[in-house]
């Protein structure tokens, strides 16, 4: 495989990637997701290449294609291919534990996880990708593989900054849409669920079972709120402009 097919590959799973996360998320946080992941990571690696001080003097090679700046395209696409199933694999493991604190506590635990869990893809990566097969870009000076250690550093910098802040977007994003809802005293709401709600519950299901699953919607996701201020939520992978209630 050459560097220009590696490249054809990241655009392929970063496309999937985004496939599923508005599936999951909606299209508009699924959008924010790459957005911030892209500009993020090329802002790291920008600094990286013109300074040397985040990831280890290195450059790339013109084997990836075109650059903005002195970063391939493909690179940022390349972050967003990897975060994103990062993310939700995190989100499945270590979003379940209890012992999590509630709030920017619990995203900065999550980030955390997701940094050390994306340093550990960095240390397969790097060395095949940076040696003489690919040769998408060269290290300076630098320790076994030619990879150095700085890297790993500016890889966990560069991730625990991109989760953080996704998942502040996303606490924030639930959090205006929970101020939005104010049910009335004695009426069923039924509102979406948070963005990792979302992200366990995965995509909607196809046509031919949407009767059933609005069936079930109807037998757990509406609640009878009395002089309550937030609804809990039903069943809901993607998200709605508004909730909708009906009549106890």
């Amino acid at each position: 495989m050459t560097a220009t097919a590696v490249a054809t590959l990241v655009v392929v799973l970063a496309l999937l990637c985004l496939w599923h996360a508005r599936a999951t998320l909606g299209l508009r946080l699924a959008a924010a997701f790459l957005a911030v992941t892209a500009i993020t990571s090329w802002a790291f690696e920008e600094a990286g290449v013109l300074s040397g001080l985040v990831y280890g003097p290195y450059h790339y090679t013109a084997a990836l294609g075109p650059w903005i700046g002195s970063v391939p395209v493909v690179i940022p696409l390349a972050w967003f291919a990897l975060a994103y199933p990062t993310f939700v694999v995190v989100d499945l493991v270590a979003g379940r534990w209890s012992g999590l604190p509630a709030g920017a506590g619990r995203d900065v635990g999550l980030a955390l996880a997701g940094a050390v869990a994306m340093t550990g893809w960095d240390l397969a990566l790097d060395p095949i990708l940076s040696g003489p097969v690919y040769r998408a870009w060269s290290w300076g000076a630098g320790g076994g593989e030619g990879v150095p250690l700085q890297n790993s550093v500016g890889w966990f910098a560069t991730a625990f900054t991109i989760y953080l802040l996704v998942r502040a977007g996303l606490r924030a994003s639930d959090a205006a849409r929970r101020r939005a809802v104010r049910p009335a005293s004695g009426r069923r709401v039924r509102c979406w669920r948070p963005a990792n709600d979302r992200i366990r519950a995965g995509p909607r299901p196809r046509d031919h079972s949407r009767r059933a699953v609005a069936s079930g919607a109807r037998r757990w996701g509406s609640w009878t709120l009395r002089n309550a201020s937030i609804a809990p939520c039903g069943w809901r992978p993607r998200p709605t402009a508004r909730c909708r209630s009906h009549p106890s």
